[in-house]
């Protein structure tokens, strides 16, 4: 398949899904901030963003010629502020970003879609490798980190955001938690996606909690 640059969020959907079968491997609403993230990066990287003490801020309103990611950016120009990353990820406010991502991948023959209908009735897409060489090569990249490989500024960030997001634990055996902690420390794309989960993670526990005390009878 194509070997044209992919960006964090291409990367990031490539490793988010199952080689055996296409199956998602995170849920929708953790894939779809990590996603934007992912493009917050990549926007930083071309120079369109910048961190400014703890805040995300524009710094040059160009476009960059990628549909998506310039979606982001009017996004950002229109608010008209700096803000930190993990408010951004909530601003923006991703529904269906992970859709236009396989449909991209599917363009470029990483992905084969099945299209049908449920009931006859209502239209379905569904997802499986048509071509599992890059995945394997991304995954890879990951892996020689895990075995101790130096790696560049780029595969930081795909580190943090596959690690913050859960993508990673289903693809790598990790031994050494601490040391990819202290790795991805200081990516704060990945950051955003870890105050996001927790958030989440801590509100679903209470929800619980509360479930549980109501069953019991207490007040």
């Amino acid at each position: 398949m194509s070997r044209q640059q992919l960006t964090f969020a291409d990367e990031l959907i490539l490793l988010a899904h199952r080689e055996s079968d296409g199956k998602q491997l995170i849920p929708n609403n953790v894939l779809n901030i990590s996603l934007t993230a992912a493009e917050l990066a990549e926007l930083a990287a071309l120079g369109r963003v910048e961190l400014r003490g703890a805040d995300l801020a524009v710094v040059d309103r160009q476009p960059v010629g990628d549909a998506q990611l310039d979606a982001v950016l009017s996004q950002m120009v229109k608010v008209g502020k700096a803000l930190p990353p993990s408010k951004w990820l909530i601003r923006i406010n991703p529904v269906r970003w992970g859709r236009h991502y396989l449909r991209r991948l599917a363009e470029r023959g990483a992905f084969k879609a099945d299209k049908s209908r449920v009931l006859g009735l209502f239209p379905v897409e569904r997802y499986a490798y048509d071509d599992t060489e890059l995945v394997r090569e991304v995954t890879e990249r990951l892996g020689q980190v895990v075995r101790g490989r130096k790696p560049d500024a780029r595969t930081i960030t795909l580190f943090a955001l596959t690690h913050h997001s859960g993508v990673l634990k289903h693809l790598i055996a990790i031994d050494d938690e601490k040391r990819i902690d202290e790795l991805v420390r200081d990516d704060w794309a990945g950051q955003a996606v870890k105050t996001y989960v927790d958030k989440t993670t801590t509100k679903a526990g209470d929800s619980g909690d509360m479930v549980t005390l109501l069953a019991a009878g207490g007040s």
